[in-house]
């Protein structure tokens, strides 16, 4: 069963390599083997049958459902606009002190890009306050909203459930640039701010690792965004509180940054976090990680790590390259709690054959270890 081997995998490892592709995610590969072009029209099942088809162990790292069936005062309002080209959506939310806008475009097996995002820097958060105030009136409801998520993952399948966890992301509602603008300029005032979406954060990631859920998706910026002064002040201190929250209510932190990772992997920031899976130490082009076995040995024991073969290899490499750099995966992190994936989200466009040629690779090293093993001793 999925589920149960991956979980007990990430706890305590295991002698054998496990192999899991990352798949969903709003990437696109389930959409492909779908027979879908509009990657917002993918399904959980979309994605389980890929799984299926791929191979391997699957993870599902889903969306945690919108509040707007639980408190009407913060239900969205959407408006959509079709041609064969690009899918426009705009989406509002009215508040007491002015309205909130995104603007999404999709276009065909491209996914879904937000072109407008409610808060810029130089706006005022009031609204977000008062948006957070009404997550709180909401959190009684948690169970309710992932129910559903976990009937159609358990016991088969691992689920992550997925939302702006990082206070700094102010909720998502501002770009990654924009957070950063606004904390340098009112340092004190930002970490006010973060304070109490952490408050509300904490007791949201309880109620769904209460309610069933297997892990809590805590994600950040990497180097090329933050600063050491905002990952000391907001990222780690804040990681710490979340991931501890997951934890005594039985859960697992799943921790994506698919951006480039030192030198903040040479300073120790991502092993103070909590995290018990972490991805990805991605080589050049897709991030900056030079040597995969040295910056897996920076990493806490516990920790297990995921990735990483370059979605570059998959995109354009022979199912033979493919099968070499996993080779490279596993002999880098030999020793250590690793699951072979890529380095990122599927891409739709990644050919189904270098995807299971990964998850052949794995089973041809298993077993060849298999038969090591049970090789009788010279003399016997």
């Amino acid at each position: 069963m999925h589920r149960k081997r991956f979980l007990d995998y990430i706890r305590n490892g295991g002698a054998e390599h496990l192999v899991s592709l990352q798949i969903g995610g709003g990437a696109g590969f389930d959409a492909k083997l779908a027979g879908k072009e509009w990657v917002s029209e993918t399904t959980v099942e979309d994605t389980m049958a890929a799984y299926e088809q791929v191979g391997g162990i699957g993870l599902l790292n889903l969306g945690l459902p919108g509040f707007d069936a639980c408190v009407p005062a913060i239900a969205w309002q959407h408006k959509r606009k079709i041609d064969k080209e690009t899918r426009t959506t705009h989406s509002w939310l009215d508040t007491p002190y002015g309205r909130l806008e995104w603007e999404y475009h999709e276009r065909p097996r491209q996914g879904v890009t937000p072109v407008r995002y409610p808060i810029r820097f130089g706006d005022s958060w009031t609204p977000v306050e008062w948006l957070i105030e009404r997550q709180f009136e909401a959190l009684p409801y948690i169970p309710d909203m992932v129910g559903p998520l976990i009937e159609r993952a358990h016991p088969q399948w691992p689920l992550c459930v997925q939302w702006s966890v990082q206070p700094f992301e102010m909720m998502c509602l501002t770009p990654a640039p924009d957070a950063v603008m606004f904390a340098m300029h009112d340092m004190d005032g930002y970490r006010a701010l973060c304070d109490r979406i952490l408050e509300v954060n904490l007791a949201m990631c309880e109620a769904v690792i209460g309610a069933g859920v297997d892990f809590v998706f805590l994600g950040g910026p990497g180097r090329e965004l933050m600063s050491p002064l905002l990952y000391e002040t907001f990222m780690i201190p804040d990681s710490e509180k979340l991931s501890a929250a997951v934890h005594r209510a039985g859960g697992l932190v799943y921790s994506h940054i698919c951006s480039p990772v030192q030198p903040f992997l040479d300073m120790g920031y991502y092993g103070r976090m909590g995290i018990d899976l972490f991805e990805t130490l991605s080589p050049p082009p897709v991030g900056n990680v030079t040597s995969l076995a040295a910056a897996r040995r920076r990493l806490p024991e516990e920790m297990c790590t995921r990735g990483n073969i370059g979605l570059d290899v998959l995109l354009t490499e022979t199912p033979e390259r493919v099968h070499q750099a996993v080779c490279d995966v596993i002999e880098a992190t030999k020793g250590h709690k690793h699951i072979v994936a890529a380095s990122d989200y599927l891409f739709y466009d990644i050919p189904l054959e270098n995807a299971r040629a990964v998850v052949d690779a794995v089973d041809a090293c298993n077993r060849k270890a298999r038969t090591e093993r049970d090789a009788p001793a010279p003399g016997d």
